[in-house]
């Protein structure tokens, strides 16, 4: 395994493994309305795109530059917008990223992670 500042960073990727199957689990068999009428859910899915977005942060840029196909910077300007801000939260580009973007991200990540382990 390459070690980019520390190892660290393989554990962060499996923090955001972790948010991403929270937030689909959460979300399942809902529809946008249902998420909305559902303050509960929609805190709990915010929480686990923060820690998505933080745990970004942690990733050298080493391994974000080879692979560019992973959103990196939109995982962190999102957690920066929910946790700075707040005010601007728009819950449908929450809904359709958690419908859209989130599926995707497993896939990517293996993908850095089998890499890393080469």
């Amino acid at each position: 395994m390459s070690s980019d500042q520390s190892d660290e960073w393989v554990f962060r990727i499996g923090h955001i493994f972790e948010a991403v199957e929270r937030i689909q689990d959460y979300i399942r068999g809902m529809t946008f309305q249902q998420f909305c009428d559902d303050p509960r859910t929609v805190q709990a899915v915010l929480h686990n795109f923060l820690i998505i977005g933080e745990a970004t942060r942690h990733i050298p840029a080493t391994v974000q530059t080879r692979h560019p196909t992973v959103p990196w910077k939109e995982m962190r300007d999102m957690r920066n917008i929910l946790a700075h801000e707040y005010d601007r939260i728009d819950l449908q580009i929450i809904w359709d990223t958690a419908q859209r973007d989130i599926p995707k991200l497993p896939s990517l990540l293996q993908e850095v992670l089998a890499q890393a382990s080469e």
